[in-house]
């Protein structure tokens, strides 16, 4: 099946170009200035591996996406690119390690922005989203509500109108994941009552919903769609602002009156390098990026069942603007779940 995702990054327009500004002008470094490399120092580049760190444990979708992105960057850098995972704090580990690294080029980072974007918006954290030297934006996933396929609750409305008589059951991957934290403002909006039930991971959390320990979970419409398509789950409301392929016909929150959450609620992934990265060495990596992304290779990846929705690194600068923005909104509703 082949898979299209229309995102918010293709409606950036004038927002892209201040948003370009910004990453000029803030871009460099962890509180620091670019320091420029001689033309001779860049074009040995690279002379050595270029570790990508991924922020989450191997084996799951986050890492998936890594691990195949690794050798077509290889391909297009002429140089080695290895894979390290640095699993911590739904991200925040692998994220401040990177941020405060040596920006030598030798480093970039598969990273999910929107729950440390949650987090930055609550409390100090050890770096500043808008200062990373972005390179690309891989997707953008709507963040999506399901039961386990045999549920009672047929509906989102029935998943509200239930927990008004008793909390249900959230299963989640942790009170940090940028899913739980979109559901939870999902939920104030619905008017939904929940208790949440954390898991180690994404797929630990989905087992439970479908084994109905659990009553509902909120994860990435690509995840929600293996176990639709497994038949062990049914997807009740979809957060992009276009339906997602993959999840056939299922409501959109303007139909479940969350209209204004719509291409709110959604989670990306992006390729990041530490601030202050010297301009040639961000523009060999950018144009590698970039190649990659938007490349036949990964573009049949998305026909897999995985979401290819590639941007620019001005998009991406422009998504994280709105992450926060979002986050800062709602921080008092989810406050108390990052923070205890």
């Amino acid at each position: 099946m082949t898979m299209s995702h229309p995102t918010r990054v293709t409606r950036l327009g004038a927002g892209a170009a201040l948003a370009a500004l910004v990453l000029v002008s803030a871009g460099c470094g962890g509180g620091g200035s670019a320091q420029e490399m001689s033309k001779e120092d860049c074009a040995k580049y690279p002379e050595k591996d270029v570790t990508m760190i991924i922020g989450r444990s191997p084996g799951g979708g986050h890492d998936e996406y890594g691990r195949f992105l690794v050798p077509l960057l290889k391909k297009e850098l002429g140089g080695n690119v290895i894979v390290k995972n640095v699993d911590g704090a739904g991200g925040r580990v692998a994220a401040s390690q990177v941020y405060e690294g040596e920006p030598d080029g030798y480093t970039i980072h598969l990273v999910e922005p929107n729950g440390l974007a949650a987090l930055q918006a609550v409390e100090d954290v050890e770096y500043d989203l808008a200062k990373f030297t972005q390179l690309g934006v891989v997707n953008d996933r709507p963040s999506t509500f399901a039961v386990p396929a045999g549920s009672k609750y047929k509906t989102f409305d029935d998943l509200v109108e239930a927990s008004k008589k008793k909390p249900l059951k959230f299963a989640t991957s942790g009170l940090t994941s940028p899913n739980f934290v979109n559901g939870v403002i999902a939920a104030k909006e619905a008017g939904l009552k929940f208790t949440p039930v954390p898991h180690e991971g994404s797929a630990e959390a989905i087992t439970s919903m479908v084994r109905g320990d659990t009553d509902f979970t909120v994860f990435s419409g690509d995840s929600i769609a293996e176990a639709v398509d497994a038949g062990d789950a049914k997807a009740l409301v979809q957060f992009g602002e276009e339906p997602l392929d993959l999840l056939g016909d299922t409501p959109m929150a303007e139909d479940v009156g969350l209209g204004d959450l719509a291409g709110v609620l959604t989670t990306n992934l992006m390729l990041v390098a530490p601030p202050a990265l010297p301009s040639c060495l961000k523009k060999t990596l950018t144009d590698a990026v970039q190649t990659t992304l938007n490349g036949d290779e990964f573009k049949a990846f998305g026909e897999k069942g995985r979401i290819v929705s590639p941007g620019t690194p001005e998009d991406a600068q422009q998504l994280i603007k709105e992450s926060v923005a979002t986050y800062e909104k709602y921080a008092d509703v989810y406050r108390k779940y990052l923070t205890s």
